[in-house]
């Protein structure tokens, strides 16, 4: 079923919170303090707050509580992942600019949940089949941006090195952000294999002969992260080859994402 009214006032509450951390984390790169710090982490917490909001209200009115029934909640899902991700490795082992590439995505994401829950809503299967493809496929998907987040990452701050900017220590050492990136592309592969393995299963059960749009897309985004994951084989290959890869590899799933919501039924 189609948000309502008020899930959408609510979802764009939350997106005026990550809006703000958003605004914050691009001011603490010309001196930001530890208030200012606490200030973008509330807004973080208070934006992740009311999206799950949305959630938890959307699926008490359809009666259903599977997450990732529609694609309402897929992408409102797929941003909530991602802020705890960032969450998570800032509080582990904090990691310079890294809110300033993950919040804009977490941004598009909640706004493209707007956008195609409002003008194109339509559920998903609920088999088991079904709901294993959405979670290894969306998860998957939320771990191929943080290695695209981690990859761009590495490409400036390799720039910023070479051209011996005062800023190039700020987001973090070329190491930290290849393993990060290999780490991300690690665990996303492994669940797009299974996405892409029930797609397929799922795509020949339907009576369906010739690959789909959203299956070529999604062998093209494997392909990509295989080669990525085989990269330390050729000491040749690694650095900013690996990170221009992974980057590549997240415009291959955006470009996936979008063919599953404009296709109708998310389906075809």
């Amino acid at each position: 079923m189609p948000p309502t009214t008020g899930q959408m006032a609510l979802l764009m509450i939350s997106v005026l919170f990550f809006a703000a951390a958003g605004a914050m984390a691009v001011a603490r790169l010309w001196g930001g303090n530890l208030k200012m710090q606490a200030a973008m982490q509330l807004c973080v917490s208070l934006g992740m707050g009311m999206a799950l909001g949305v959630l938890v209200w959307h699926a008490q009115l359809r009666g259903r509580w599977i997450p990732l029934d529609d694609n309402f909640d897929a992408l409102i899902w797929m941003g909530l992942l991602l802020a705890m991700f960032m969450i998570y490795v800032q509080r582990r082992k904090p990691l310079g600019g890294l809110e300033l590439f993950i919040i804009p995505i977490v941004l598009v994401l909640l706004i493209g949940a707007a956008y195609f829950g409002k003008s194109n809503p339509h559920p998903y299967l609920a088999d088991t089949w079904s709901w294993v493809h959405r979670v290894t496929s969306y998860v998957g998907a939320v771990a191929f941006a943080f290695a695209g987040v981690a990859g761009a990452m590495y490409i400036i701050a390799a720039q910023r090195l070479r051209n011996k900017s005062p800023l190039a220590g700020q987001m973090g050492s070329l190491e930290r952000l290849e393993h990060l990136t290999m780490v991300s592309v690690t665990l996303g592969f492994a669940l797009l294999t299974v996405g892409l393995v029930t797609g397929v299963v799922k795509m020949f059960a339907a009576g369906q002969d010739t690959p789909t749009s959203k299956i070529i897309l999604a062998c093209a985004v494997w392909v990509v992260y295989a080669i990525v994951l085989h990269s330390p084989m050729n000491p040749s290959f690694r650095g900013r080859k690996v990170a221009v890869l992974s980057v590549v590899g997240f415009v291959l799933m955006i470009g996936t994402i979008v063919t599953v919501m404009l296709l109708p039924g998310g389906q075809s």
